[in-house]
């Protein structure tokens, strides 16, 4: 198979991806009280949740980054997810359908770049 190349826009996306998410599970696990605060009336498993979406967020950033085409299908998965915590949680409609901008932008920049679009080269 020939070499593949990432564009740039898809880089910097499943960085920013990972590092999202990344802080996310870290504040979803060291903030849980807090967030319970802010939130009242928000079950512990909603929290315990999103911490373990956001690190399937981060498997699925690193997994795109290995040219694997599960990694989009697993973050669409858990991106809808994610807004059903979110609504359980008390949030916003709009703020919960948040989740799905990274999807749609994932989704933008894995299209671009002709010779080096990204979807084509998923396995």
């Amino acid at each position: 198979m020939q070499e593949r190349k990432r564009h740039g826009c898809l880089t910097t996306w499943l960085v920013v991806i990972i590092g999202a998410n990344s802080i996310a599970a870290l504040t979803n696990y060291f903030m849980q009280d807090e967030l319970m605060e802010q939130f009242p009336g928000t079950p512990e498993w909603v929290i315990t949740g999103l911490f373990f979406l956001a690190l399937v967020n981060v498997a699925c950033g690193v997994a795109l980054f290995m040219w694997k085409k599960w990694g989009f299908w697993v973050f669409l998965l858990s991106s809808l997810a994610g807004v059903w915590l979110n609504l359980e949680m008390g949030v916003g409609l709009l703020q919960a359908l948040g989740s799905l901008f990274g999807v749609a932008v994932l989704f933008l920049v894995l299209h671009i770049g002709k010779e080096r679009k990204g979807w084509h080269q998923l396995e």
